[in-house]
């Protein structure tokens, strides 16, 4: 009975940690999952990155498709904006629960960082895709 009890418990815990899969967006869009979670890792990840203006750049990391990176070059004026979209990839048997965030911007005065899901959960199916998209916007030049 003890060790039914043991068995049931530990599979509970798993299963937690599988519906619980956790995406935290940074200034270099990262996933990060934590310690329970990191059997999990693989199955949430990053299939694509677009920047979606010319001259900005967007790319999923070759050795840990758990980040993507973008670089906004293209903002020169007072409401310039950049956008990027990615694409996440539940590889899972079980629905995640995917949870972004995004970093603390450390130049609030000059940058505005935000997200189509404004940091709401969303469900990503076993075996589906959900798109992320990051928008920059320039409130103000370094030079005013």
């Amino acid at each position: 009975m003890i060790a039914f009890l043991l068995i049931a418990a530990l599979l509970m815990g798993i299963g937690y940690a599988a519906l619980t899969d956790v995406l935290d967006i940074t200034g270099s869009a990262d996933i990060n999952q934590s310690a329970a979670e990191d059997a999990f890792d693989e199955d949430v990840y990053f299939t694509n990155a677009v920047a979606n203006q010319e001259g900005n750049t967007a790319s999923v990391n070759a050795d840990n498709n758990d980040k993507a990176s973008f670089s906004a070059k293209t903002l020169k004026g007072q409401g310039d904006t950049a956008t990027f979209t990615f694409t996440i990839y539940n590889d899972g048997d079980l629905d995640a629960n995917v949870t972004p965030s995004i970093s603390s911007n450390t130049q609030e005065e000059y940058f505005k960082i935000s997200s189509d899901w404004n940091g709401q959960p969303k469900v990503l199916a076993a075996k589906g895709t959900l798109t992320y998209t990051v928008t920059v916007e320039l409130l103000k030049t370094p030079n005013e």
